[in-house]
């Protein structure tokens, strides 16, 4: 009689570890999915060293551009204004 209960305890207890098991499985899998959908989708978290350094490069540039731009058509301006061309 003391062998069958515990044979129940044991199967009752595998039931329960593989059922914790699998919702534990379901957890990570919806945190990693939440996780990896809100990364944006930009070559400045890429694996490779050469990927993310040509694109903090180019990024670089396009911001010296922006900012570079406007002033040099004010001081174009300025330089029009004052005859100097």
């Amino acid at each position: 009689m003391l062998d069958n209960e515990l044979t129940k305890e044991l199967e009752k207890s595998k039931l329960e570890i593989e059922t914790l098991q699998r919702r534990v499985r379901q957890l990570e899998d919806r945190v990693n999915y939440a996780a990896n959908s809100r990364l944006p989708n930009t070559q400045l978290l890429s694996d490779k060293f050469l990927t993310r350094a040509f694109a903090v490069l180019g990024h670089y540039i396009v911001a010296s551009l922006v900012l570079a731009i406007p002033f040099y058509c004010l001081f174009f301006l300025i330089a029009m204004a004052s005859g100097g061309f």
